[in-house]
């Protein structure tokens, strides 16, 4: 069996000794108080597995991966599934089905291993997890067993541990304080453990952050050999920043294993519990049972008239679909047509059309480089994470309708500090054209306005957004859009709808007259703007909802609901 050039049988000789039963034992308590009760959980680095036994051991379906063979082969004496693997290289997509496999073909530098010393349970077909196998973890450990390789390789591994977490997923990242390393740090060191001798010579270089070099290992019979040691030594600081950077908000911090204690320069070790950014498709994703009030598909009553004439003002569709707007990539031609809208003049420059008001968000992080204040969309903070934005900084992305159903006022919109100011309306078109943010464009410098087609026009399939910006930031705007975005077919159609002026006085008027019966129902209830189609109550109203056939959309601590406006939806929910 050839061996990694540090994680071999010598280097758990040395190991064994460190990592002693009562440190193990407070480890694997420590996990488990942060940890989903009963959940799967992917041990990286599992090593003989002293943490995925013990989990195991309380119930957890626990999956260990390590990139040492003769590890993995000690682990998989004990419960739990196994598999020897490099942490970078994967196969990742194949780790959730370890724990139902009995032999799993070692990956480890693409050597052969005898499989039956690796997992544990049933075949595994070739080209992947069984059928029926959920290919996702509730959460993922990852103890004494990061820094190894470039940042580069840990940020990939990161964002490859986000791929495998289930919605609601758990990471439990654990490091060496490099502050606490460093003040007792040994260039030479040498340890007598069972009769082997280790000899230490290594270097910190703290232009790199790297402690590198060999171990020397003598064993009892006369023979040795040399480990070659090379690792990353963090400061909490860069580890947080790698897991936004990945996608991830850290929930909580602790040191030393000692759930909530404080870190400090003295904390050995830092231990970080971090949770995936979602994506706001999750909120949609799976068939609702009973009334699903997740959205409002309604609202297409109160506005197919107005759809319905902007169809039939377009002839030649099928040519329109095939039209190629290269001497138009970003839409300028609507800017006429939302100067009438919003009652107020647009430069052509000013108007940026894109794929929707995500696709827009998800370009506009470009402009976040220097950092980002985001209480809006949640796509926009997973682009900014995933290009290495820091959090805080020049860029403040609002949401105006926000999830609160509240509305920002112009004036302090206006006043908010920051060199550019996205503000998210796609909600906006619940408001009078009057109320937009579209109006500050000429008094407020760094101003990008999204506007979309989805909400209020039901034409969210057409997949156009407007970027309007002020004069001093359009041309950046169009220098992170992606040109040619929009199909000339969904800008027609959309300009045909938008042209006709203020076609959602209906839509408006039918939220004012029903909104107030639908609150009145709610037990307990935050019912926003009175403009605004949704309320939001409790996540405690669960089990109340559920009762009712009701469906919302989760936020965590409270569940949105869509305030039904066909007398369809009004009967099923009100009775």
């Amino acid at each position: 069996m050839r061996e990694h050039p540090f994680f071999t049988r010598d280097y758990w000789v040395f190991a064994a000794a460190e990592y002693a039963e009562p440190r193990t034992a407070a480890e694997v308590s420590y996990l488990a108080s942060v940890l989903p009760g009963g959940g799967r959980v992917l041990d990286l680095g599992c090593g003989v597995g002293r943490h995925a036994h013990g989990l195991a051991r309380l119930g957890f379906d626990v999956v260990g991966v390590d990139v040492s063979e003769w590890a993995v082969a000690q682990a998989a004496r004990g419960p739990g599934g196994f598999v020897a693997a490099d942490l970078m290289a994967g196969p990742w997509p194949d780790f959730a089905a370890v724990s139902a496999v009995s032999r799993v073909e070692s990956r480890a530098s693409e050597l052969s291993v005898p499989s039956e010393t690796i997992g544990v349970g049933a075949h595994a077909p070739p080209g992947g997890p069984p059928v029926g196998i959920d290919p996702g973890f509730d959460a993922v450990v990852c103890v004494q067993a990061f820094g190894w390789g470039s940042d580069a390789d840990q940020l990939r591994l990161l964002r490859r541990v986000r791929s495998v977490l289930k919605p609601g997923g758990v990471l439990v990242l654990d490091h060496s304080n490099a502050t606490a390393i460093l003040r007792g740090y040994q260039s030479h060191a040498v340890a007598e453990v069972d009769g082997h001798t280790f000899t230490f010579e290594r270097r910190y270089d703290p232009l790199t952050g790297r402690s590198g070099g060999e171990v020397k290992v003598q064993r009892p019979d006369g023979s040795g050999c040399v480990l070659h040691d090379d690792v990353r030594l963090y400061h909490p600081a860069e580890v947080r920043s790698l897991l936004e950077r990945a996608g991830f908000v850290v929930a909580e911090v602790s040191a030393d294993f000692k759930k909530g204690a404080p870190v400090t320069t003295d904390s050995r070790y830092v231990q970080f519990v971090a949770t995936p950014r979602v994506s706001a498709l999750e909120g949609h994703k799976g068939a609702a049972e009973g009334v699903d009030l997740r959205w409002a598909p309604d609202e297409v009553e109160f506005v197919q008239p107005a759809l319905d004439r902007a169809w039939a003002q377009l002839t030649d569709v099928p040519e329109r679909a095939r039209r190629y707007d290269v001497a138009d990539p970003y839409g300028a031609k609507a800017a006429p047509v939302l100067q009438r809208y919003f009652g107020m003049f647009l430069e052509p420059e000013q108007v940026t059309c894109g794929a929707g008001a995500t696709g827009l968000l998800r370009s506009l992080a470009a402009l976040a480089t220097d950092g980002f204040t985001c209480t809006g969309h949640p796509e926009f903070a997973l682009a900014a994470a995933e290009i290495g934005a820091p959090e805080g900084g020049s860029v403040v992305v609002v949401d105006r309708p926000g999830v609160s159903g509240e509305v920002m006022g112009l004036d302090e919109l206006r006043e908010l500090e920051a060199d550019v100011v996205i503000v998210d309306e796609t909600c906006a078109a619940y408001l009078e054209p009057h109320d937009s943010a579209v109006r500050l464009l000429p008094h407020r410098r760094g101003l990008v306005v999204i506007r979309s087609m989805s909400k209020g026009y039901c034409c969210g399939g057409l997949r156009v957004g407007f970027a309007l910006a002020s004069k001093d930031v359009a041309r950046r705007v169009r220098g992170v859009a992606a040109p040619l975005a929009v199909s000339a077919l969904s800008l027609d159609v959309s300009l045909a709808l938008l042209g006709q002026g203020d076609v959602l006085r209906p839509l408006r008027e039918r939220i004012r007259a029903v909104k107030p019966s639908f609150v009145d129902v709610l037990p307990e209830v935050a019912p926003g703007d009175p403009r605004v189609p949704w309320v939001r109550v409790p996540a405690s109203l669960r089990g109340w909802l559920a009762e009712r056939g009701l469906q919302g959309k989760d936020l965590g601590d409270e569940i949105r609901l869509s305030v039904p406006l066909s007398e369809r939806r009004r009967r099923a929910v009100l009775g």
